[in-house]
């Protein structure tokens, strides 16, 4: 790995949003592509924050900061990336479910959908049942991604998917949940179509249901 992007891979470890912004943009006047930024710095060192996460061996003020870096790098990458016109390859709904104010797994998941091609229209947190609702009316999505990060949250995944059940919209979209709490049994019994455990996850059947409308990740 080049210079520069380790020292991109390490200011998002140690949080310097300023940092990790400048870096990228050095990285790019270097001649660097955006993917190469992505895969080589950016991906990498989610996973580890990731892993060390569920290690115990940070908490979750480290990681918001880290995320806050990663945020400003894909801000520095974000005006080449939307003009990648053909690499769109869908567009993918996503938010925190009514009552959940927790959105770290949410945003990296946006940022790392964002990064592939795909058009994410993040509806933030706490979002109800309606707004998901008015959002497929209004994007026309191809995926509608749940995310609920608490047991007492749980129950507002299946409000959400009766709900559009109920408007009768149902067949026009993927429906991909996913949270700590969370499992495929209970994705199952609320009828989505895809449960998966992390961003990475979230990422591979999003390609996959693109491109074939069926997934390893589908429930069954």
């Amino acid at each position: 790995m080049e210079d520069i992007l380790q020292e991109l891979e390490h200011v998002i470890y140690s949080g310097d949003a300023q940092a990790a912004k400048n870096a990228t943009e050095k990285a790019l006047n270097l001649g660097y592509s955006t993917q190469a930024i992505i895969d080589t710095a950016l991906l990498p060192s989610m996973k580890v924050m990731g892993d060390r996460l569920r290690n115990g061996d940070i908490f979750i003020p480290e990681v918001l900061m880290a995320s806050r870096a990663m945020h400003a790098a894909m801000y520095a990458l974000k005006p080449i990336i939307s003009h990648y016109a053909g690499r769109r390859k869908g567009v993918i709904v996503i938010g925190t479910v009514a009552g959940d104010l927790h959105d770290i797994g949410k945003n990296l998941v946006s940022m790392l959908l964002s990064s592939r091609g795909f058009t994410v229209i993040d509806l933030g947190i706490d979002v109800t049942k309606e707004e998901f609702l008015e959002a497929i009316h209004n994007y026309h999505p191809d995926i509608v991604a749940l995310s609920a990060l608490l047991t007492t949250t749980i129950p507002e995944l299946k409000n959400i998917i009766d709900h559009i059940i109920d408007a009768g919209v149902r067949p026009q979209v993927s429906i991909m949940v996913g949270g700590a709490p969370v499992t495929a049994k209970y994705a199952k019994e609320i009828k989505a179509d895809v449960y998966t455990n992390d961003m990475f996850e979230a990422c591979e059947a999003a390609e996959e249901l693109i491109q074939r409308r069926i997934s390893k990740y589908t429930l069954k």
